[in-house]
């Protein structure tokens, strides 16, 4: 995953983690823990270590130690980030099209396209047809010139 392209569709407590531990180590959290509500020890007793550890192992101690700083006793909701997902994915299959259709017909490469992303053509064919989303225009609303 690469959120660079895509910070500004990103929920507001994964930008002010990225601010706070960087961007690799934030996506690490999200791939390991988006969805889950964590809660962040203040490391005054063993549990506190146990999820202190947990912690650790999948964004490293430093970014670990800063989030406890930050958020320590309080419970950190890691959001799955879809919206930013699915753009990237988007914009992925965009440019698979792109590719692919130097050296195969439009048509064969949809199909191609559906079946490894386990869609239906027609949804490719939407997702083609729009942009990508940019910091400028909101979600949802195409760029008219």
């Amino acid at each position: 995953m690469d959120f660079a392209n895509v910070e500004h569709l990103l929920p507001e407590a994964i930008q002010v983690l990225i601010r706070l531990i960087g961007l690799p180590a934030s996506v690490r959290l999200v791939e390991q823990l988006g969805g889950t509500t964590f809660p962040v020890a203040l490391r005054k007793s063993r549990l506190g270590e146990i999820r202190y550890e947990a912690l650790s192992e999948v964004v490293g101690s430093d970014a670990a130690d800063a989030i406890t700083i930050h958020f320590g006793g309080d419970s950190l909701y890691i959001p799955r980030c879809a919206t930013a997902l699915r753009e990237l994915m988007h914009r992925e299959i965009r440019r698979n099209f792109d590719v692919m259709t130097r050296e195969h017909s439009a048509i064969h490469t949809v199909t191609h396209l559906a079946v490894r992303y386990r869609m239906s053509d027609r949804h490719i064919w939407r997702i083609l047809k729009r942009s990508d989303v940019n910091a400028q225009s909101p979600p949802g609303q195409d760029v008219l010139f």
